[in-house]
């Protein structure tokens, strides 16, 4: 219910926190990063009976992917950049700037990608699968600098490809996730 009544301010008048490029960013980090992952986990666990157990993988994943969700609520007006400014709508994006916008999200996607690596490797042995837990972070942190090589951020079409780039490895690890 704390993720469906953030979802409802971020879109519904009178409230409508996504015109707030700060109130947007919490509301869409805490519900896909936290809530998503670490709410609904223990939320199913209680309704079907089954008892608290600490689990350091969901840990992970809702730390992993509260900080990845940060990221989107920074970059999701990159697409929308050159509208933005026809019509002078003020966002982030149109404030700092594609380049900076990217070289920053770039930097904190990779950043916890090493976050991740350095969990997998100084973790108590057996907590996570090694290989994916530290070889498939590190794929993806290869994947993100090779596509971030590519961004051209005067170009549209190449910022809605690095865009779609961090959509892509943001669903890429929950599919990493189940082997983790």
């Amino acid at each position: 219910m704390v993720g469906w009544t953030l979802g409802a301010i971020y879109s519904v008048p009178p409230f409508r926190t996504k015109r707030n490029p700060l109130a947007a960013g919490l509301t869409i980090a805490t519900v896909r990063g936290f809530l998503l992952n670490f709410g609904v986990y223990y939320a199913v666990k209680d309704a079907i009976g089954a008892p608290f157990a600490w689990s350091p993988k969901v840990s992970f994943i809702a730390r992993f992917m509260t900080a990845f969700a940060s990221v989107i609520a920074i970059t999701k007006d990159l697409p929308d950049v050159e509208g933005d400014k026809a019509y002078n709508i003020s966002t982030f994006a149109t404030k700092v700037g594609v380049a900076k916008i990217a070289n920053g999200a770039t930097l904190c996607l990779f950043l916890n990608y090493m976050h991740a690596i350095a969990t997998g490797l100084l973790s108590k042995t057996g907590t996570f699968n090694m290989i994916p837990m530290v070889g498939g972070h590190a794929l993806l942190a290869s994947m993100l600098l090779i596509r971030f090589k590519e961004l051209v951020p005067e170009k549209l079409a190449s910022i809605k490809t690095y865009y779609k780039h961090i959509w892509d490895l943001f669903y890429l690890e929950y599919a990493l996730y189940t082997l983790i």
